[in-house]
């Protein structure tokens, strides 16, 4: 039984530390040792009024605490951190390419693993350092205050992401890689969230025209915003799974990143341009039925 546990680790074990650690190579890495990150003759954190004096644990009650427990590193303590990151994972990838294919040394393994641990909480104390970083930029771009935290969760994706590819050994602050890639990813990110909401419009009015007869008034956009959010909750259980795809695919739904033309979903399921075009309108058709419901409001309205 002992042997059988042992087994399950040692597998478990392999697993988390068989995927490639990547690093920032650096020309010091060969000739370094862990010893030489173990005393600093300079300051980490850099002096600021009224912070309060922490002690280096995770601020860990929430996230807004955590930005105001969050200190702002020294250049010196910057450099530091970053290169004691990639120093950590090159010793990691190091002992991670003399490993066998079958049955590597648990010794190993448990080293590989120590190392990927100890880079992974400096990763997250550079995380930390920058949460102010991430906060601002968000506030300034959000386009509203309830866009705020969604802001912030894109932005703190790119902020690991930056972390994992920048080259201390260039000289410049990090602040100012992260600031451009969170900007760039954060204007990407409004430019789709824009693009999406008018193909979500336009299939909105799509579905909302076949039912409503030619001489009706058009209903409020509140009414439409509700007829439509409970018509595309059904698309699934309403439509069979051609109409769906053609449903989806014309109107750049879903999955889909823009709308399709008839003869590009045509090709896609094998299916003429006009058969396209009469299971498209068919399928209309019937979430057309599944807003009749709102059709009476709609009426009353006009």
């Amino acid at each position: 039984m002992v042997t059988i546990i042992a087994t399950k680790e040692a597998t478990a074990l392999s697993d988390r530390t068989s995927d490639p650690v990547r690093f920032i190579p650096n020309e010091d890495f060969a000739s370094a040792s862990e010893d030489d990150f173990q005393q600093l003759d300079f300051e980490l954190y850099a002096a600021e009024e009224g912070r309060p004096d922490h002690d280096g644990r995770d601020a860990a009650v929430s996230f807004m605490q955590a930005i105001d427990e969050s200190r702002l590193l020294t250049f010196e303590g910057e450099q530091f951190l970053f290169k004691r990151l990639n120093f950590l994972r090159f010793r990691a990838n190091a002992l991670q390419v003399t490993l066998p294919p079958r049955k590597p040394p648990r010794k190993t393994l448990k080293e590989i693993q120590r190392l990927l641990n100890e880079a992974e909480e400096t990763r997250s104390q550079i995380v930390h350092a920058n949460l102010r970083l991430v906060t601002s930029i968000a506030r300034r771009i959000a386009p509203t205050p309830d866009d705020f935290d969604e802001f912030v969760a894109e932005a703190n994706t790119i902020l690991v992401n930056a972390i994992d590819k920048f080259d201390f050994s260039r000289g410049y602050r990090f602040s100012t890689y992260a600031t451009h890639a969170i900007q760039r990813h954060l204007y990407r990110f409004i430019n789709r969230a824009g693009k999406r909401r008018q193909r979500e419009t336009a299939s909105q009015d799509s579905i909302i025209a076949a039912e409503q007869p030619p001489e009706a008034a058009g209903p409020s956009a509140g009414s439409v915003m509700l007829a439509a959010e409970h018509v595309l909750s059904k698309i699934d259980e309403v439509l069979d799974e051609r109409e769906r795809i053609i449903v989806l695919g014309r109107f750049g739904l879903g999955d889909n990143e823009r709308a399709k033309t008839l003869r590009e979903l045509g090709q896609e399921l094998g299916l003429s341009k006009e058969r396209v075009r009469q299971l498209q309108q068919q399928g209309l058709e019937k979430l057309a039925a599944v807003a009749s419901p709102f059709q009476e409001e709609f009426v009353q309205e006009g």
